[in-house]
């Protein structure tokens, strides 16, 4: 147990959630301040992003170049903290279902929050610091242009604002955390 909490606290887990957890908050918050769907869906995309963004920094140890120096198998460990990730941030953004005022259904919180840790992951690929920059500019972009419909590749490029049962959303975004975790588990981030 000693290893996983010394774990933890190396990748600021703890904090990455509390700061999750507020930001959704927010986002709940304002969210219910309008009764249009498609606003509303905009405001449970951001906060799926948000919900996944704050685990960004906690990609990359203190260490990148120990860690693959290292005797201990990383990859096997990266795949399961982005795994981790992702089922903590699909968590934490679902949250507000519990209270009856949902913005979002479940299912299309955890699509929207798996495609958007792989991009996370694929970001930190290039490095910690610019984790964050590849989700965040996907979802600005498709947030102020719109959810489009009618051809394939529109709702394959705007899968987090496709209704939750898309099935050509939720195959974009199973293929992005697919993505995510395999250039994770073997390329982990850099710093």
């Amino acid at each position: 147990m000693r290893w996983l909490t010394l774990y933890l606290r190396c990748r600021g887990v703890v904090a990455a959630a509390g700061a999750a957890a507020a930001g959704v908050l927010v986002s709940w918050w304002l969210g219910q301040a309008t009764d249009e769907p498609r606003l509303r869906l905009a405001v449970a995309s951001l906060s799926a992003l948000v919900a996944t963004v704050a685990f960004g920094p906690g990609l990359t140890g203190a260490d990148p170049e120990l860690e693959r120096t290292a005797s201990l198998a990383w990859r096997p460990r990266r795949a399961a903290h982005l795994l981790a990730v992702m089922a903590t941030a699909a968590l934490i953004s679902a949250a507000p279902v519990l209270t009856g005022e949902p913005l979002a259904k479940t299912a299309l919180m955890i699509r929207d929050t798996a495609g958007l840790a792989g991009l996370l992951a694929i970001g930190a690929a290039w490095g910690a610091q610019w984790a964050w920059l590849l989700p965040v500019g996907w979802t600005l972009v498709v947030v102020l242009s719109g959810p489009a419909s009618g051809h394939t590749y529109q709702e394959v490029l705007t899968w987090m604002l496709q209704p939750a049962g898309t099935t050509s959303a939720a195959v974009s975004a199973a293929t992005i955390a697919v993505a995510g975790v395999v250039t994770h588990a073997f390329l982990g981030g850099r710093r």
